[in-house]
């Protein structure tokens, strides 16, 4: 047995072992039939997902919310487990099929993917069967969801991702994947799924030390910010790179379950150390409702910029293209991520960031600016620079910072600054309206708050083994100029290592005096090159010959 397979077995029976029964667990059934486990309890299980629309939401959720997330699991039983499913079991799950729509009441990405992907699924399998929701057969679905499947990928491989570099909304996407890739029958969609595969990891590891994902992210939770153990890209990692927190409860069964397997210059990524600091910047697609399809896409973009040192990652969301009206505007900066910091070789909530709180899912208390958009951004090498300027009916008036002082080696403190120290790499986070330590409650220890409306952070970031001590590089940074002009709502920072960096809530943002440009690719790093809108990608990885991905071509033969 290869160390793969050891790797994958061993997660499967420990995930089994830590499911707990319960409506929301939609993999459990799918997993007993796996390791041969009670196949009378999996077929009633699965029965009780079939019966999605049948009784209220666990949660009293509206039942449209997410049933494509029952109908992807639903899809893989059918295809993966036909021959384990009772005639009960057929019937309920054709019937959830064809005689509701389960496509969500929410249009975000990942929800069209899994809509979309097990209906193809299901209208394979029922090709003569009315689906009453959509007034087609299975079998005029399939033609049109397998055209617009292609679509969709070709698409994402142009423009990159909406909910780009999530550590928790890649897994769904990664599961659909799988889905098309060993079921759909259509070696169009295998080829997309595969490439597509190979692309994300190579983002992923580019930009991971153990797992752990840096810089600024596409919509993630509060749990995958203050910690990438939580995160399910992580677990990629563990899965086909070997590297990264084993943590089973970020586990996927339909990885685990899939017959793709990486690239081997692909998964070399995980060992990549480049002798030098290095810039990875990327162009992603900016995240709306309107161009799911993709049907009427918009022409903006988010740039990310991820400084990787030997021992940190850096990264941010350093300029966002507007959205031009209030419809596309329903997900700007939905649970985005805008910058962080993480320190390599300590644990996996070694890491710093700040952010604006919100009150509500889609801008919570540690992610997210929805109806806010008080943040702006910008980056050059290892220092971030960030500007808000928070709406005066947003209830909470002041910026907060997640700075967890028991993850660090050492931590000093001056009025308006806070200095780290990891197991080799130093921090700062200068604060010009100060701070102050949240000492109670659940975020005591780990949160600190700076007051005021207009508000600004700076985070520079360097090697220990750049400076004689940790005390030289926190004298260092005290030494710095940092101007903040609330009144004109501008930011300089004048650091001896990345030069004089402005940042202007006018848009303005420049290095040295000269205003920086944003006509990126999709991407420019040392190992991964892609025009903007071109969808060939070039991955080169030393000691391995070169790959292209060419998601223009029509499938191999």
């Amino acid at each position: 047995m290869s160390i793969f397979e050891e790797r994958r077995s061993d997660i499967l029976r420990r995930m089994l072992a830590d499911s707990v029964p319960g409506p929301l667990n939609m993999e459990l059934p799918l997993l007993r039939f796996e390791l041969d486990g009670d196949a009378g309890v999996a077929n009633r299980e699965l029965r009780g997902l079939a019966g999605w629309f049948d009784r209220p939401h666990p949660t009293g959720r509206d039942l449209r919310g997410e049933c494509d997330f029952a109908a992807e699991k639903l899809a893989l039983a059918l295809v993966r487990f036909g021959e384990k499913l009772e005639p009960e079991t057929h019937a309920a799950v054709e019937r959830f099929f064809t005689a509701f729509d389960f496509s969500s009441i929410y249009c975000s990405e990942n929800h069209w993917l899994l809509f979309l992907s097990s209906r193809l699924i299901a209208s394979r399998v029922y090709p003569d069967r009315l689906f009453q929701a959509y007034g087609k057969t299975g079998r005029e679905l399939f033609e049109e969801d397998r055209r617009r499947l292609a679509d969709f990928l070709r698409f994402r491989a142009r423009r990159g991702w909406g909910e780009f570099d999530s550590g928790c909304y890649m897994i769904p996407v990664w599961e659909c994947m799988t889905l098309l890739y060993d079921y759909s029958g259509v070696p169009e969609l295998r080829q997309l799924c595969g490439d597509m595969f190979n692309l994300l990891l190579a983002d992923l590891l580019q930009e991971s030390f153990d797992g752990c994902q840096g810089g600024a992210h596409g919509r993630i939770y509060p749990d995958n910010a203050l910690d990438y153990a939580k995160c399910g890209t992580t677990f990629l990692c563990r899965l086909y790179a070997g590297t990264g927190a084993d943590a089973v409860s970020a586990a996927n069964y339909e990885a685990l379950i899939c017959s793709f397997r990486p690239d081997p210059a692909v998964a070399a990524i995980a060992a990549w150390e480049p002798e030098r600091p290095v810039e990875i910047r990327e162009r992603k697609h900016l995240h709306n409702i309107c161009d799911m399809q993709p049907e009427r896409p918009l022409d903006g973009s988010v740039r990310k910029l991820t400084f990787r040192s030997a021992n940190f990652l850096l990264g941010s969301v350093v300029y966002q293209d507007d959205y031009p009206d209030d419809a596309s505007r329903v997900y700007a900066f939905h649970q985005q991520h805008d910058w962080d910091l993480f320190l390599r070789g300590g644990s996996t909530r070694c890491r710093i960031f700040t952010h604006h709180p919100g009150d509500f899912g889609e801008h919570n208390y540690w992610t997210g600016d929805l109806g806010c958009r008080c943040g702006r951004f910008f980056q050059h090498r290892s220092a971030v620079l960030a500007l808000y300027d928070i709406p005066a009916d947003q209830p909470m008036q002041f910026i907060h910072a997640c700075f967890p002082k028991a993850e660090f080696r050492e931590v000093a403190e001056t009025e308006f600054a806070l200095f780290a120290a990891g197991p080799a790499a130093y921090a700062a986070l200068l604060l010009p309206n100060g701070w102050s330590r949240t000492e109670e409650g659940e975020w005591a220890g780990i949160e600190v708050t700076s007051p005021g409306a207009v508000n600004a952070a700076v985070c520079e970031a360097g090697e220990a083994a750049d400076y004689a001590s940790f005390a030289a590089f926190r004298e260092e940074i005290l030494s710095n100029r940092l101007t903040f002009d609330r009144g004109a709502r501008r930011l300089v920072y004048e650091s001896k290592r990345c030069g004089r960096i402005g940042l202007g809530a006018d848009g303005s943002r420049s290095v040295d005096g000269v205003p920086a440009r944003f006509d990126w690719p999709l991407y420019d790093s040392p190992l991964i090159r892609s025009g903007w809108d071109s969808g060939v990608v070039e991955i080169t990885v030393p000691g391995f010959p070169a790959r292209t991905l060419d998601f223009t071509l029509p499938p191999h033969s």
